[in-house]
């Protein structure tokens, strides 16, 4: 399974795709996992250096669509929806499909895709960027213990600001994340791991359309996050590349 909608990175499939960073190629294999448990194939987001426009343009509040590609819905699963301000570094979560993504309900061994389309309202308090990266992340319910995960950069259009929300889960990705067995129709199977997840807070500084604000808010006098969070990420270094590392979830 993959998304298609908004773009991710360097996607040959995807639709309404910005042009890719000079010296990469169209990527034609994003339905794949990036890893299972045990073993990465590939960073988090697969591909570590943004598109200099974004595949999206959103405000805060706004219901967007999402959409995806494949075949093998794999019975079902937990996804998530992310979105980071610090180029793929840290992820909050904005909405979550758990047990059932790509399903409507129970499928115990099937296969086949019932839902290739969501629509996701952005919280009302997503701070903007004029660089941030949505992420789309799946574990399967049925067969090989993996992990999927697209990345997309966006746009969004807003005030400088923080947001407080779960940190995205990373399981059946490498040595060092937790293993989610196959749910064999138990679709509580790990689902502790997304209830659990403690919170992060992310720090946008605005996009361009609130140039003075985002300038106050990187200068320290814009929002200091919340405290009750346990850890705070921003975009103002956005376009150093970044390699994700499953260290960075360890439980």
């Amino acid at each position: 399974m993959a998304l298609i909608s908004p773009c991710p990175r360097y996607n040959a499939r995807g639709l309404n795709c910005p042009q890719i960073p000079e010296g990469e190629e169209q990527d034609w294999t994003q339905i794949k996992p990036i890893g299972k448990a045990g073993q990465a194939y590939n960073p988090l987001c697969k591909h570590t250096i943004p598109t200099m426009t974004p595949s999206a343009v959103w405000t805060p509040g706004q219901t967007i669509k999402v959409q995806f590609q494949g075949l093998a819905s794999h019975s079902g699963g937990h996804g998530e929806f992310s979105i980071s301000y610090d180029n793929a570094t840290t992820f909050v979560v904005v909405h979550q499909e758990l047990k059932y993504m790509f399903v409507d309900g129970p499928s115990h061994l099937s296969n086949k895709p019932t839902r290739m389309e969501y629509s996701i309202t952005l919280p009302e308090s997503l701070p903007g960027a004029n660089h941030a990266v949505f992420a789309w992340t799946w574990v399967n319910a049925s067969g090989n213990r993996e992990f999927y995960m697209n990345c997309a950069d966006v746009k969004i259009s807003g005030k400088p600001g923080s947001f407080t929300g779960r940190r995205m889960t990373v399981a059946n990705y490498g040595p060092d994340t937790p293993v989610i067995p196959e749910f064999y129709g138990d679709y509580n199977t790990g689902i502790n791991y997304y209830i659990n997840s403690h919170n992060v807070t992310v720090i946008g500084y605005g996009s361009d359309e609130f140039e003075d604000l985002a300038y106050v808010a990187s200068n320290g006098e814009g929002s200091k996050g919340n405290s009750n969070s346990d850890d705070i990420y921003n975009d103002e270094n956005f376009h150093r590349t970044s390699i994700m590392h499953p260290d960075s979830y360890k439980r």
